[in-house]
């Protein structure tokens, strides 16, 4: 999501032709996954990427030419060593995968994913770009939003394929690319800014919210101060709310995709916030603290938490990196949200048995499993 505003931000201030470039499909691995974008002008990369830095050049150089008659898909494969490209250059990446890169000219029109996944962002909705990079309609797409809009320029029985393979993966949250209605096709979600709300009004709060903030979350800041006092203290956030803990459901939006931090430092103020929060509809929700501080707590909830609700509770809050100080101990709780995010443990990628990148298979190939 942060790569996306940063491209429409690019792009309005933009002048001249425009060429975007999609990762659409990988095989083996890879710095970038499918969806992973970038902008360029005349002049180069204006932002987003599409790798860890080893093919942008590349790209640029190629995009607009590649593009003069319509979108084009550029194959990176360095599964070969010292593999040529078509113009000679050599890549000797040693990533032992497969990259598809679909170039566009970027330009507005009733079918603009960019301009589509934008309008879902402020709508706070979930909304799906199906993309075709293979076959008889390359380019074209078909644009899916959680309340219902539509917009597509497929055709025939393709059309009703992918706008299939779009409704699930509406409902799924899962990003895949392949096979699909005699084409190949990327299915990408694209979420709305995870909500972020932190309880507590301490010096200790503001390394959370600069940490959310610049990975492009939708942060709000809620305490028992002066809103003024709040936006002085954390400029970064996106909203403050001034309240009472006892006030919080009448007060702060809150839903099944929040992730709540309570950090007040005060245990008459996180006895209540938990007996409102516990039972609320989150996605996540910390407690800065002892474990037995917070078991404690939830030992003087009437009724007492559901096993349900406790499955979502993490106390202490953050990950076991040896964090000492504020900034520290921002990161554990940045990223241990980020792993709920990812539904990841947090564990060490070299203990990781799985690919790193664990993408959802397509419906063609659930089928054949």
């Amino acid at each position: 999501m942060k790569e996306l505003e940063d491209i429409l931000r690019a792009r309005a201030r933009a002048r001249g032709p425009l060429v975007l470039a999609t990762v659409v499909a990988v095989s083996g691995s890879a710095y970038r996954r499918p969806g992973a974008r970038m902008l360029m002008a005349d002049e180069g990369r204006l932002a987003g990427g599409v790798s860890g830095g080893c093919l942008e050049r590349d790209v640029v150089r190629k995009a607009f030419f590649w593009t003069s008659a319509g979108p084009h898909v550029l194959r990176y494969d360095s599964t070969i060593d010292n593999a040529e490209d078509e113009d000679g250059l050599t890549f000797a990446l040693g990533c032992n995968g497969v990259v598809d890169i679909l170039l566009e000219r970027c330009e507005p029109g009733p079918v603009d994913a960019l301009a589509f996944a934008e309008e879902a962002r402020k709508r706070a909705q979930r909304a799906v770009l199906a993309t075709v990079y293979r076959g008889s309609e390359v380019g074209a797409r078909l644009l899916l939003r959680e309340d219902g809009e539509e917009a597509s320029n497929l055709s025939g029985p393709l059309r009703d394929a992918v706008r299939t393979a779009a409704g699930e993966a509406l409902e799924t949250g899962r990003t895949w690319s392949g096979p699909c209605g005699g084409a190949e096709v990327l299915v990408e979600v694209v979420d709305p800014p995870p909500p972020v709300v932190l309880f507590g009004g301490g010096f200790d709060v503001a390394p959370v919210v600069v940490q959310a903030a610049s990975l492009g979350w939708h942060v709000t800041v809620v305490a028992d101060k002066p809103a003024e006092q709040l936006r002085q203290r954390f400029p970064r956030a996106h909203a403050v709310v001034a309240t009472k803990a006892r006030d919080i459901l009448d007060t702060v939006p809150l839903s099944p995709r929040t992730l709540a931090v309570v950090m007040t430092h005060s245990l008459p103020q996180d006895r209540e916030l938990l007996a409102r929060l516990v039972p609320s509809s989150l996605r996540y929700l910390g407690v800065l603290g002892p474990r037995s501080r917070t078991d404690r707590l939830l030992g003087e909830l009437t009724p007492a938490p559901t096993p349900a609700q406790l499955d979502k509770l993490h106390a202490p809050i953050g990950l076991d990196v040896g964090a000492e100080g504020a900034e520290e101990v921002a990161l554990s709780i940045v990223a241990e949200l980020r792993a709920v995010l990812a539904q990841r443990n947090g564990g060490k990628l070299r203990e990781r048995q799985a690919p790193i990148h664990a993408d959802a298979p397509s419906p063609a190939a659930r089928k054949l499993a």
